[in-house]
This record gives structure tokens, C-alpha cells and sequence, in this order.
């Protein structure tokens, strides 16, 4: 059995597919149409193109019921069905608020967040006889935070509808192992060292199932001396949590709850979801052991 390992950029991150297979033309094919059909969702879905079917039919739209294709009432419905079972903390209607922190002064920013975090929340949008329904005007969609994790388990189904057995998708560290590797052992995978990204804390084992990160770390802006982190949320962050890895079934499933602990650490643990969780002195709170 041979490895073949793929890498391309895209929604901002190194991806990366890595294929146990040994026939090196299946491999390859199955690469390019998970390429294809990760760049297709990159350009639809892009909350900072206005080109994009997200702001041209959803988020700038005339009317607050408007018809969607199958492709985004699938993903909607995924994503409200496991928003639900974090009580609503996770919430897609955060790009709503976004543009605040485009603001240049706090009090600007505060401003503009008190006028619109009325305007979102889990109930602020809703499927209903195939249509996508609004409660407000001003409420807008980011699927910033999921369409990540769905390419991700979208690439876990193209692959295995080519017979491949064992593989690692990996897209900047949201990832799926499928099977095990030739000689049977689980994929291992680290956990970063939030204080320090070259070093990870802890490894983990995982085989048919997804693994992500959420981290206070990244990308996060400062307006006048106040730092604001890059997980937006109507809920105010708790900053009890600076790193979150989820363990599941699903990519999208595992990366709404690995952000909604970086949020609020009292949500609910899943049946079969592992968690990691790292607070600031780098002490981990997991339940990788029964």
C-alpha cells in the first residue's frame, strides 16, 4: 500500500490529503474533484465577496423568504440542527455584527453592536417548505465557521465513493481519518501547544472519525488597546478556554463545538464526542478516558 499526499491552498488555509491506496491514477483523481469541489464551495459561500451566492442571494436580499438551492438547504439545515444542540451559543447570524469590528474606535464598535445583536441569534433565521426565512432585515449568514468542516466530510464522501480505504483529510487542521493506516494503527494526530504552535502538548489517536481545533490564538484584533478575539458570538466570551478540540462523527459537527467551548465551557457533551480543552495555565480538562 502506497501513501500519496496532495496539497493545495484554499478558504485561506493549507490543505492537505494524504491517501493510503495503490493505484496512484484513483488517487489522483479522487484529489482533483475533492480540489474542485472545495474551491466550488470556497467561491459560493465567501462572506467577503459580494459576487458570492451567499451575499447575492442571502445575506443582500429584497425579501426575508427567498428560495435556496438544495446544496445551501442542506448545509443550513446541518448547521441548524447542531447549532440546537449547543442551545444556539453557535451561531451563523454573527455575520450580522461582523462589520462592527471594522469599526476604528470602541466606542463605535459597542455602538454598532448594540444596534444589531437583536437582529441575530439561532432564531433569527429558519427552513420552512424549502425557503429560507429572515425575522429581520439587517440579518445576515457567515458560514465562515462551517463550510470548512462540511468541505471536509463532503471530501471524506468523495473519497470513499472511490473505494479508498485509508486516508487523512486534513484543511488547516479541521480533519477526518478514515480507517487506519496499512499496518492498522489509528492515525495520531497532535494538539498544539497554544502558548506555542511549534509544539504540540498532547497526541491523539482517531480512525473514522473527525478531529478539530478552535483557538484563541489565531487572528485575533485589537481596537484601542482592547483585544478582540476571532470567534465572534452575541454571547460574551467567557476567555476561560484558549484552546478547543472536539472528537466525532463529523467535521462540521466536531468544528461547531470546538468553537462553542471556546464560548461557553457549560455546553452539553455529546454521547461519543471527546474533548480537550486547555485553559490558560495550560492545564488540560479532557475526557479522552472513561
Amino acid at each position: 500500500m502506497k501513501l500519496f499526499k496532495f496539497t493545495f491552498q484554499a478558504m485561506t488555509t493549507p490543505c492537505e490529503v494524504q491517501i493510503y491506496d495503490n493505484d496512484e491514477i484513483k488517487a489522483a483523481n479522487c484529489f482533483e474533484e475533492i480540489k474542485k469541489h472545495t474551491y466550488e464551495l470556497e467561491k459560493k459561500y465567501n462572506f467577503f465577496d459580494s459576487k458570492s451566492y451567499l451575499n447575492r442571494i442571502i445575506n443582500n436580499r429584497k425579501r426575508n423568504k427567498i428560495s435556496i438551492d438544495s446544496q445551501t438547504y442542506e448545509i443550513l439545515s446541518l448547521v441548524k440542527e447542531i447549532s440546537l444542540k449547543t442551545r444556539g451559543v453557535f451561531d451563523i447570524s454573527v455575520g450580522t455584527i461582523k462589520h462592527c469590528y471594522n469599526q476604528n474606535s470602541l466606542k463605535d464598535v459597542n455602538n454598532c453592536l448594540f444596534s444589531l445583536k437583536d437582529k441575530m441569534g439561532i432564531d433569527s433565521w429558519y427552513l420552512k417548505d424549502n425557503k429560507l426565512n429572515f425575522r429581520f432585515r439587517e440579518t445576515k449568514l457567515d458560514l465562515g465557521g462551517v463550510i470548512k468542516e462540511y468541505s471536509v466530510d463532503k471530501a471524506v464522501s468523495i473519497t470513499k465513493s472511490y473505494g479508498i480505504k485509508s486516508a487523512l483529510i486534513n484543511f488547516g487542521g479541521d480533519l477526518f481519518a478514515i480507517g487506519c493506516k496499512p499496518d492498522n494503527e489509528p492515525f495520531c494526530i497532535g494538539i498544539k501547544n497554544p502558548e506555542d504552535k511549534e509544539n504540540n502538548l498532547l497526541f491523539v489517536n482517531i480512525s473514522n472519525q473527525a478531529l478539530t481545533t478552535s483557538a484563541n490564538y489565531e487572528r485575533n484584533k485589537t481596537i484601542e488597546n482592547v483585544e478582540f478575539s476571532h470567534i465572534i458570538s452575541k454571547e460574551e466570551n467567557k476567555d476561560e478556554i484558549i484552546s478547543s478540540t472536539i472528537i466525532s462523527s463529523s467535521t462540521l459537527e466536531s468544528g461547531i463545538f470546538s468553537t462553542t467551548f471556546m464560548i461557553n465551557t457549560e455546553c452539553e457533551i455529546l454521547d461519543n464526542m471527546k474533548v480537550v480543552l486547555i485553559d490558560k495555565k495550560l492545564n488540560l480538562h479532557q475526557n479522552l478516558v472513561d
